[in-house]
């Protein structure tokens, strides 16, 4: 395993601290003293977590962001009404915003169904958008990036699920997003690579090389 301080050398305060949804209290501790120190600002838990991290970060300028997934390629009217519920509760118990997981083909309903209440849902909180960008062709940017616009998402974040090391062909993927970036796209973009340090660095150099203009927002998730 790769030691996280290794990757706090590489990202700096560009790294968020993941905290996985089987961690107890303990762990919990434990992963907020590590973001204190490393000075980070936002650690990302599951929303049964969020009454138990908040007291915790407090007046440190931490945030809270409560991951929530979907599951399939299309979003019903009941999952859009129970996620609501559950992301509104997870605000109003100091979350700073939410992390919302889904397919690529699910964004369109997922806007559809929710950009009206967007701003009075998330009122002054974060609304991140998480997709693998292994789903997502090369002709698709646009219509990612238009969705984005319209949910009026604060970031993006891209996993990349099935990585097959050197037959992966994730710079290629990469480079296709950052070329078809809008200009008009005012979030923040994101990676959730696990302890990939080879992917971390491509991905930095990459930017730089042809977004730099994307560098102050860049954030890597790291799995505590």
């Amino acid at each position: 395993m790769i030691d996280k301080s290794v990757i706090f050398d590489l990202v700096g305060t560009k790294a968020g601290l993941w905290c996985g949804a089987d961690m107890d209290a303990t762990d919990l501790a434990d992963a907020v003293h590590v973001a204190d120190v490393q000075k980070l600002s936002v650690v990302s838990v599951a929303p049964n977590m969020v009454q138990t991290v908040w007291p915790w970060v407090e007046g440190n300028n931490i945030k809270i962001m409560s991951r929530f997934y979907f599951g399939g390629k299309k979003i019903t009217e009941e999952q859009i009404s129970d996620i609501t519920v559950r992301i509104n509760t997870s605000l109003r118990q100091g979350a700073n915003g939410a992390q919302i997981f889904l397919s690529y083909n699910a964004l369109a309903g997922l806007v559809e169904q929710t950009h009206v209440v967007r701003d009075d849902l998330f009122f002054n909180k974060d609304l991140a958008i998480g997709m693998d960008i292994n789903e997502i062709g090369p002709f698709d940017w646009g219509d990612v990036f238009e969705n984005l616009r319209k949910i009026n998402a604060s970031s993006v974040i891209f996993v990349f699920a099935r990585d097959a090391g050197d037959k992966s062909d994730f710079v290629g993927r990469l480079y296709g997003m950052l070329n078809a970036w809008d200009a008009a796209n005012k979030f923040s973009l994101q990676f959730a690579f696990g302890p990939n340090l080879v992917r971390m660095e491509q991905t930095m150099r990459l930017v730089r090389q042809m977004r730099p203009d994307l560098m102050t927002g860049l954030r890597f998730w790291v799995n505590f």
